[in-house]
């Protein structure tokens, strides 16, 4: 009587699928190139967001290059846009000592230095509770405010994400392990399980506003999202990802 072995080559399967996930490393974050998001499909991460997201983790001070200022949009039509975009742009100062720059219809194709202050650079002042000025007879519209230098609060969601899912992690790597073992799982399979697992919990941390320092008011008034930190387009929300290297 002839028995066959139907356990040996699953045992060695088993055991060959294990040491090439153990062999994998699994990035999860902003990936500089082809990456896979929350459910496995493919994405390609731009190039603006690298510096976006590198912002938002660490905190950072963006000073004004080339200019006196940096120009920091307050009303919708000057997102995106610089000072240049607009004709007869003009500067106004607040009792609070607030750059801003303005337009007005009665003043349409006026230079841009027109009513621009003698005293071009702000005083020292966060944006905070300063609003602009009453709008008067002219009918003032304000663009933008204007500042040397703007702190970003650090906001960590990657580094944060995972500390704050390691319980849910460590199931997705026992779900990876069971997965080779009972399920017949190859160890690609289970890395991209623990990969989606991985992303998924960053982007819900993130969409989370408790997780943050609150918008600044600057920021707040002009926000289609003003109660989420790090919520304006969901374009770095969509960005997370993960690479799978090694195995």
């Amino acid at each position: 009587m002839e028995v066959e072995d139907n356990v040996s080559p699953e045992i060695e399967r088993i055991i060959a699928e294990l040491q090439k996930l153990k062999g994998m490393t699994i990035h999860v974050g902003i990936q500089n190139g082809n990456a896979k998001g929350a459910a496995g499909e493919e994405k390609d991460t731009p190039a603006d967001i690298l510096t976006i997201a590198g912002v938002h983790e660490f905190g950072a001070t963006i000073k004004a290059k080339n200019v006196s200022n940096l120009a920091i949009p307050i009303a919708d039509k000057a997102i995106g846009k610089s000072p240049r975009d607009f004709e007869g742009l003009f500067f106004i100062r607040s009792k609070a000592g607030y750059l801003f720059g303005c337009i007005s219809p009665k003043r349409k194709g006026a230079p841009k230095q027109a009513g621009r202050p003698k005293d071009t650079k702000p005083r020292l002042h966060k944006p905070g509770p300063g609003k602009p000025p009453e709008k008067n007879e002219e009918d003032i519209e304000y663009l933008f405010i204007l500042f040397p230098s703007v702190d970003i609060p650090e906001r960590s969601f990657i580094r944060a994400g995972y500390d704050a899912n390691k319980d849910v992690l460590e199931d997705a790597c026992k779900k990876a392990v069971a997965g080779i073992i009972f399920d017949s799982w190859d160890a690609l399979t289970a890395a991209n399980h623990i990969g989606m697992t991985a992303v998924g919990c960053i982007q819900m941390y993130l969409n989370t506003p408790s997780n943050f320092d609150k918008k600044g008011s600057i920021t707040k008034a002009t926000s289609k999202w003003p109660n989420s930190p790090l919520v304006e387009s969901g374009r770095l929300r969509n960005s997370i990802t993960y690479v799978i290297e090694g195995g």
